[in-house]
């Protein structure tokens, strides 16, 4: 009986370790099937991404973002975006080519960031209105 009983106690634990084995067994086979999955995941994506860079190369880039709210760019600034000099922004303001300034104080002026870009747009693709 005694043997009996060590006997089975011997076989719960032959048991019992191979289902622990078995259970890191289907543990390892589950990760890998996760990342298989997400191995096929990114080779979809890339390839998708792939796809649309060869049809659309000839597209603008479509920006998602949201636009930052315009700035106001003081003078200094200005000059340096546009080359040209106090004397002449003003004088082309005076001529309504230049984007007209907007007060921000009592001795402030500034231009929004938009409008010049806009004007220096303008004149990269030759037109001078």
């Amino acid at each position: 009986m005694y043997r009996n009983v060590m006997g089975r106690a011997a076989e719960n634990r032959k048991v019992n370790h191979m289902r622990v084995h078995t259970d890191d067994e289907s543990s390892a086979c589950i990760a890998a099937d996760r990342a298989a999955q997400r191995t096929l995941q990114a080779a979809d994506l890339l390839q998708e991404a792939l796809t649309l860079l060869r049809t659309d190369s000839t597209m603008p880039v479509v920006r998602t973002m949201k636009h930052p709210p315009d700035r106001l760019l003081r003078l200094p600034e200005v000059e340096r975006l546009t080359g040209l000099r106090r004397s002449a922004i003003y004088e082309q303001m005076r001529r309504d080519i230049f984007p007209r300034s907007v007060k921000t104080g009592q001795r402030a002026a500034a231009w929004p960031e938009s409008a010049v870009q806009s004007w220096i747009a303008e004149r990269m693709s030759g037109r001078t209105t």
